[in-house]
């Protein structure tokens, strides 16, 4: 299975501080993708903070975002695995008042998603709906 990845979605007027946060753990650029690679815990992250990821979205459903937040900004990370995922989120989403698209099933308050991050630590987002879980 591929690198799982993530959309964390905030008001554009925040896009300051959740990019400051991403940007303080000590991203690199990517010569080949335009990216921004990061090294953490021991994890590999490909990060975009171009916002650009929107573009993939249909417009109901960024219509759907501005009802939730505001007009948003969006961060794509591809992490390695699963729980590097985890670790990025963990050390990222704590006081985020935004959205995380599972991209794949799933666009939760920052907040939910790391409590249920935490009561299920093996949930793969990937393969589970978090109405599944119990």
């Amino acid at each position: 299975m591929s690198w799982p990845s993530v959309i964390i979605l905030v008001p554009v007027e925040r896009r300051p501080s959740l990019e400051g946060r991403i940007r303080s753990l000590e991203l690199v650029p990517d010569p080949v993708t335009g990216d921004e690679k990061l090294h953490h815990h021991g994890y590999s992250y490909y990060i975009d903070l171009s916002g650009g990821i929107l573009a993939d979205y249909e417009p109901e459903e960024v219509e759907q975002m501005r009802t939730r937040i505001g007009e948003p900004y969006a961060v794509y990370v591809s992490c390695q695995s699963m729980d590097a995922a985890r670790a990025f989120l963990r050390d990222v989403l704590p006081g985020v008042d935004g959205l995380v698209d599972t991209n794949h099933y799933d666009t939760l308050p920052a907040s939910a998603f790391l409590t249920l991050v935490d009561r299920h630590p093996a949930w793969d987002w990937r393969r589970q709906p978090s109405a599944e879980l119990q």
